[in-house]
Formats: structure tokens, sequence, C-alpha cells
């Protein structure tokens, strides 16, 4: 147990520093917010994927998935959770808890991620929404395991709601899970930043890039895209998004996850091989290019594909 809770600890440390200066923080954020809520809704028992939780954040639908259903609103409690991350004041979560939610006598002499865990605990046993399990990164950032809420760290283990006194194998298999959920996010971090600086080198080898990289700062908060939607986001014909989807996906910035001619569907790459849609690749990781020099010239491409992301962010923030 305690092997694995200073583990679990040493990884949400890293994938914290890690945020704390990342140039693609913002978009991490996004697609953190639909993979931990995809997590709460498997601890609610609701038959929802984390891709189809992404193609609902993206606002399209993908091909041969079971409908939704329309009785219940599997995303009601988004919309506060999001506004509740991006919340100034750090007690603003905190105050919103029940009163029967505290730390016992002696819940000092336990390791700080054990009372974090406890706090989602005591919250489950009398809140049977999935607001209990979008509540541990806040405990994780109150505790100081963290600087910021990281919204992929959502979760707990189902005996936490149904058992009022958990075994300690429920205990250690709430911190795995939660130690696999901060691997994913810096595997997933990883990929963004590369494909961050895949998408400074496709730009800077670009005679005209034209909307190209307001495409592929779109891609980075937006990872499933279609021409229409494309279109309506950047303000271009629907045949210019489709020539520029082509452009994207011709220099393997996306991949086509459909096989027919209308109503194309386009995945950002490292999404596509961990849903599925395209084989992973075998064997060693590719190795990737050498870093472009520096120069004048290619600052004022990487600043202006910067401002491009900013713009997406609040273009995207606003529609939210």
């Amino acid at each position: 147990m305690a092997s694995a809770a200073t583990s679990c600890s040493a990884v949400i440390a890293r994938l914290d520093a890690r945020i704390c200066v990342s140039p693609v923080r913002s978009s991490w954020v996004r697609r953190a917010q639909w993979s931990g809520y995809a997590r709460a809704l498997a601890l609610q028992q609701v038959e929802v994927d984390e891709i189809d939780v992404f193609s609902w954040g993206c606002g399209l639908k993908l091909p041969r998935r079971a409908l939704p259903t329309t009785h219940l609103d599997n995303y009601a409690d988004f919309g506060a959770w999001q506004a509740a991350l991006s919340e100034i004041d750090p007690l603003a979560w905190r105050d919103a808890l029940p009163l029967a939610i505290g730390e016992p006598a002696g819940a000092a002499d336990h390791p700080v991620l054990i009372r974090a865990l406890d706090r989602v605990r005591q919250h489950a046993r009398v809140d049977g929404s999935p607001i209990p399990w979008l509540g541990l990164p806040f405990a994780l950032r109150d505790l100081k395991l963290a600087s910021a809420p990281l919204p992929c760290l959502t979760g707990g283990v189902k005996a936490f709601r149904l058992k009022k006194t958990p075994q300690d194998a429920d205990w250690l298999a709430a911190i795995r899970d939660l130690e696999r959920m901060a691997n994913a996010g810096l595997a997933r971090l990883d990929a963004l930043e590369r494909f961050y600086r895949d998408a400074q080198r496709a730009i800077a080898a670009e005679y005209r890039p034209g909307a190209l990289p307001a495409l592929l700062a779109l891609i980075q908060h937006r990872p499933l895209v279609s021409p229409q939607s494309v279109a309506t986001d950047l303000g271009l014909s629907l045949a210019g998004a489709s020539k520029l989807l082509e452009r994207a996906r011709a220099g393997e910035l996306l991949v086509e996850i459909t096989e027919r001619k209308t109503w194309r569907l386009f995945l950002a790459p490292d999404l596509a091989a961990e849903f599925g849609f395209v084989a992973p690749k075998r064997g060693r990781p590719a190795k990737e290019a050498a870093a472009l020099p520096r120069d004048r010239e290619l600052a004022a491409v990487f600043d202006a594909f910067d401002d491009e992301m900013a713009k997406i962010n609040i273009l995207l923030s606003r529609r939210a």
C-alpha cells in the first residue's frame, strides 16, 4: 500500500510539473476533461465509452456507435464541473460540499493520497451522482498533491459507495487506478506536445500555409473534425475546408476514420490509434525529426501559430 501510494503520488507530481510549463496546456485540459468525465460515467455504470464522450465534446456523431439514451442526460453535470475547474477561488468547490464531509480524528497520520480518496468516499456515500468522482482533482489540489485540479484524475472505486468500510484491497485498487489515469495523462501530453512540434514543422515547410495553422490549432483543441465543422469554425467554404483537411491528412497530421465520400470524419493520429481506428505502430517509436533552427522568421511563424491556438481556445470556450 505504501509503495503504491508513493508511486502514484510521484506520477501525479510529474504530470502537474509538466502541465505547468507545457505550451499545449489549454488543449490538454480540454481533452483531460472529457477523459475524466468518461471515467466518472463509468463508475456510474453508464454504458458510454471514452470515444463517445470525445465525440460529444466535439459535437460530431461517430458511425457505428450506439445512439445515446434520450431519457437521461448523462452530461448534465459537465458544464458546472468545467466551470468549477476554471474557478479562481480555490475554496469554491470545497465550500459546496455537504457538511457531513470532513477529516476524522487521526487523519494526519495517513498518507495525503489516502486522505484525498477518503474525501471522495465520504462524498460518494451521501451523493449518488457523478459529482463525488469528479471531486477528486479538487481534493488532490486542496491537499497540495497538485498545484491545480488535473481533470483526468477523477475516479475512485465503486466500493467507496457500496461499502461502509472499504477493505485494503479497495484502497489499493483506487490508488492503482489513479496512477493509471495519471500515466495516461502523461502519455497524451507527450503525444499532444509532439503534434505541436510536428505542426510547427509542417507550417514552416509550407510556402503558403494559408489556413493550415488555424486548422492545426483547431485540431489541438478539437481532435475530431469534419469538413462541415471546420468550415463553420474557421469561416471557410465547404470545398475549402475539405481541401485543407486533405492537406493535413497527406501530411499525416490527421487520420480519416470514415470510408465514405460524404460526411467524412478525421481524428488526431494519437487518438485514432488509441481508440482502435487504425492499427498501432509496432516496434520502436519513430525517431522525431530534428528541431528547427532558431531565427527571426521561424520565431514569427511559431508565435503566429501560438496566437491561432489562443484564438481557437477563446472561440471554443465562448461557444461552450
